[in-house]
């Protein structure tokens, strides 16, 4: 579905305590990221669940990112920060390392002239490493199952070595933890198998 552009969203953004735009922000360990923040469902969803750590949404569409403040306003959250930017620049405007960055549903871009568009494409694996620190791991989920085998093989081929992996998600042990978001739920509920892997560099 595409999605819907929104005149004020920016402004929005900008009046709420979430955006972030001076740089470089410093992070740590106690920092989580999603790269592809989207809507939000999953990250505000983390952050309402652990108060005592920092959660960093990377979202390219301002359109989307204003939907995400909308419900972290619902929960009064103090520890959920946006950054509006495209991943390629994310280096520039970000300082520290991470232990957790998730890629939750990313675009599939299943037309191989896009291949170089996809978040597990080798130079964004680049980003990754650099943000993550040296024991940080990447976390995937995605229901399109041909992005899940590219994103095995570029991992691969890149040498992260594969922590753990699986083609069904909701009926594997790691889903006692797994928060769905309202696309997951959706392919849920029609029998959809979810992918989720786990990388370290």
């Amino acid at each position: 579905m595409r999605l819907k552009k929104i005149p004020d969203a920016l402004e929005q953004l900008r009046q709420s305590n979430f955006l972030i735009e001076n740089f470089p922000l410093q992070i740590d360990a106690n920092w989580i990221v999603e790269i592809g923040m989207g809507k939000g469902d999953m990250l505000v969803e983390l952050a309402r669940l652990n108060p005592d750590k920092k959660f960093l949404g990377i979202e390219k569409f301002d359109s989307a990112a204003v939907k995400a403040i909308k419900k972290a306003k619902k929960y009064n959250l103090t520890n959920f920060f946006i950054i509006c930017s495209d991943v390629k620049d994310i280096l520039e405007k970000i300082s520290g390392t991470t232990d957790l960055i998730w890629l939750t549903f990313s675009d599939p871009w299943p037309k191989k002239r896009h291949l170089k568009r996809r978040l597990t494409y080798k130079d964004f694996l680049v980003i990754y490493k650099n943000l993550l620190s040296k024991e940080g791991i990447l976390k995937l989920k995605t229901d399109n199952d041909g992005f899940f085998e590219y994103s095995l093989e570029s991992l691969t081929e890149f040498g992260a070595q594969i922590l753990y992996k699986t083609t069904n998600l909701h009926a594997d042990a790691k889903n006692e933890d797994n928060i769905f978001t309202d696309y997951e739920i959706k392919w849920s509920q029609k029998d959809k198998n979810i992918n989720y892997l786990e990388a370290k560099f």
